[in-house]
C-alpha cells in the first residue's frame, strides 16, 4: 500500500497506534482527523512509515509540542498543517526537511519570525501562508526562497515594500496577494519584473486602474484577479489589458457595487500552468502612483 487516505474520518491516535509497519507507504491523508502529537511521535519514532512523501495533517489536534517529530520524516516533498495549533516556535522544525517542494501553512500564530525557519529548504516550490501576520520583513525571508513557483500570502500586512522584496523571486509562476490592504499601484509597479508569472491576484487590496500599466508588461500572465479594488472602469481596463497581455485567459474585476467577470477560461488557465492555484476572493501608507 502507497496511498491511505483517512481524511474526514473519525480516526485517532489510538487508532494510529495499530499501525507497525507500513514501509511502502509515500502518501498519508489525516486531514480533519482527530489525531495529533501522540500519533506523529507515534508514526515517527517507531519507524512506522519511513518512506512517507506526503503527509496531510490540516486541521488535526498538532500543536507546537508534536513538530518535534515532523524532523524525522526526512523524505517528505508535501506537507499541510492547514488549519494546526502550530505557532513560530513549531515552525523551527521544518528546517531540515531539504526535500521539502510542498507547503501549506494557516494560522494567525505565524508571523515574519516564523518564515525565517524555511530559508533553509532549497527545493521548496509552493508555499501557503494563508491568514498569517505577514509583513515587508517576513517577505525578506521569503525572497530568499528561489525555487518558489507557487506562492499564496493572504490576508496579512504586506506593503509595497513587502512587494519589492518578492519581486526578486524571479520563478514564480503564480501570486497570490490578496487581502493585503496596504498594497497600492507601488506594489504593483515592482511586481512588474516578475517576468514568468502567469497567475497574480491582487483582489481586496489597494491597487487601481493605474496599475495596469504596470502589469501590462507581464506578457505570460493568463489570469487575473482584482476583486474589490476601487477605481477600475471595466472598459478602460478591458482594451488596456487586451492590447498588453495578449495571453490573458481569465479576468475578474469588480467595483465593489457589481460583480463581472470580463472573461473567463479560469479551468484552462489552471491545466496549462499545471500549479494548484486557489484564486480567493505595512510599514506605512503609500499613495497611489499617478
Amino acid at each position: 500500500m502507497e496511498t491511505l487516505e483517512l481524511c474526514y474520518s473519525g480516526v485517532k491516535d489510538s487508532h494510529l497506534s495499530r499501525f507497525t509497519h507500513l514501509p511502502s507507504l509515500k502518501e498519508l491523508n489525516l486531514d480533519s482527523c482527530g489525531c495529533g502529537d501522540w500519533a506523529l511521535g507515534h508514526l515517527a519514532d517507531n519507524c512506522v512509515v519511513p518512506n512517507l512523501t506526503s503527509l496531510d495533517l490540516a486541521d488535526t489536534n498538532l500543536t507546537d509540542a508534536g513538530m518535534v517529530h515532523i524532523a524525522k520524516f526526512t523524505k517528505l516533498n508535501k506537507l499541510s498543517l492547514f488549519y494546526c495549533n502550530i505557532s513560530n516556535h513549531g515552525l523551527r522544525h521544518l528546517s531540515s526537511l531539504t526535500n521539502l517542494e510542498v507547503l501549506n501553512l494557516d494560522s494567525r500564530d505565524i508571523s515574519d519570525e516564523g518564515l525565517a525557519h524555511l530559508v533553509g529548504l532549497p527545493n521548496l516550490r509552493s508555499l501557503d501562508v494563508f491568514s498569517g501576520r505577514i509583513t515587508h520583513y517576513g517577505c525578506i525571508h521569503l525572497s530568499r526562497l528561489t525555487s518558489l513557483e507557487s506562492l499564496e500570502l493572504c490576508g496579512g500586512g504586506i506593503s509595497d515594500r513587502g512587494c519589492a522584496h518578492l519581486a526578486s523571486l524571479e520563478n514564480l509562476v503564480s501570486l497570490n496577494l490578496s487581502q493585503n490592504e496596504h498594497i497600492t499601484n507601488r506594489g504593483a509597479a515592482a511586481l512588474a519584473a516578475l517576468s514568468k508569472l502567469k497567475c497574480l491576484n491582487l483582489s481586496n487590496t489597494r491597487v487601481n486602474s493605474g496599475a495596469l500599466r504596470f502589469l501590462s508588461s507581464l506578457t505570460q500572465l493568463k489570469s487575473l484577479a482584482m476583486y474589490g479594488c476601487h477605481g477600475i472602469d471595466d472598459s478602460e481596463s478591458m482594451n488596456a489589458l487586451q492590447n498588453g497581455l495578449p495571453s490573458l485567459k481569465c479576468l475578474r474585476l469588480n467595483n465593489g457595487s457589481d460583480d463581472r467577470e470580463l472573461w473567463d477560461d479560469y479551468d484552462h488557465v489552471a491545466a496549462d500552468i499545471d500549479l494548484e492555484l486557489y484564486m480567493m476572493d505595512g510599514d506605512e501608507d503609500m499613495e497611489d502612483a499617478d
